[in-house]
């Protein structure tokens, strides 16, 4: 199936299947394109009313998880800053370029997704999650799947049953959980709190703010720019504190300090000087 419309302006979009895959372009262009491959792709209901292009494939007897015979392949191409919804069973989801607003939902699908410029929400039961960029506010759940995340400006929330997450710079206030996976933060400009059962647990380089890092059986590891003032409240039951970082006294009016609050109950505690 091939369809195609005019759209001057940024569209709604909605895409609902089961297994297979979507894939979602965003560019320069005043014309929405749409490639739906499959055995049952004639079946696929296809609507576009005002600025909304809903894309909705049958059920499957079997269940979403059904047969591969039962495979699609969708493909839109769409303007920049569209927004963009998308559930499926178990197809993996790739948006490329800028888009609007996110929400997108899998059970077993992996994601990734280039630019977010409004507030977005990822789900997947047991796939993994890969955004190279938010600009608004971020939120992402997995059940066991990993999520990696560039950079986000805005507040951020991330959990994981048991997926490992890495986050590269946060700007804005960040909440990041696991069950037993390993959290890492490169760069934190603003208030952040890691917590996970028993995965390690590392921020390269915390700027500012109020810093919140736990963890049971878990090794901590934090990055403090030399000459930052530090209030710190640790505490470890068996492991051991490893510190380089000089005392510098309280923060003057105005300057960037760290508040720090890290606890872990078997595993090591190292603040270190970057």
């Amino acid at each position: 199936m091939n369809r195609q419309f005019e759209t001057p302006e940024p569209i709604d979009l909605y895409v609902e299947i089961g297994k297979g895959k979507v894939e979602v372009r965003a560019v320069s262009t005043g014309t929405t394109t749409l490639e739906i491959q499959g055995r049952d792709a004639d079946q696929v209901e296809v609507t576009f009313e005002g600025k909304r292009l809903s894309v909705i494939a049958p059920k499957d007897p079997a269940g979403w998880f059904g047969g591969r015979d039962r495979d699609l392949h969708v493909e839109v191409e769409l303007p920049t800053a569209s927004n963009v919804g998308v559930k499926t069973g178990s197809a993996d989801i790739e948006i490329d370029g800028q888009v609007n607003e996110g929400r997108i939902k899998t059970g077993s699908g992996d994601v990734t997704c280039d630019t977010f410029t409004g507030p977005a929400r990822i789900d997947t039961g047991s796939g993994d999650v890969q955004i190279a960029e938010a600009h608004a506010e971020l939120q992402s759940k997995s059940g066991s799947g990993d999520i990696s995340i560039g950079t986000c400006v805005g507040n951020l929330n991330v959990s994981t049953g048991s997926g490992d997450v890495e986050v590269g710079t946060t700007n804005g206030n960040a909440v990041v959980k696991t069950g037993s996976g390993d959290l890492r933060v490169v760069t934190a400009n603003a208030d952040v709190s890691l917590s996970t059962g028993s995965g390690d647990l590392s921020i390269g380089t915390v700027r500012r703010g109020h810093v919140r890092v736990k963890g049971a059986s878990s090794d901590l590891e934090i990055g403090i720019p030399a000459g930052t003032p530090v209030w710190a409240d640790i505490n470890t039951v068996t492991g051991s504190v490893r510190s380089n970082l000089e005392s510098v006294g309280a923060p003057q009016e105005g300057q960037e300090h760290v508040e720090l609050e890290a606890r872990t109950v078997s595993g090591d505690i190292t603040l270190r000087e970057v």
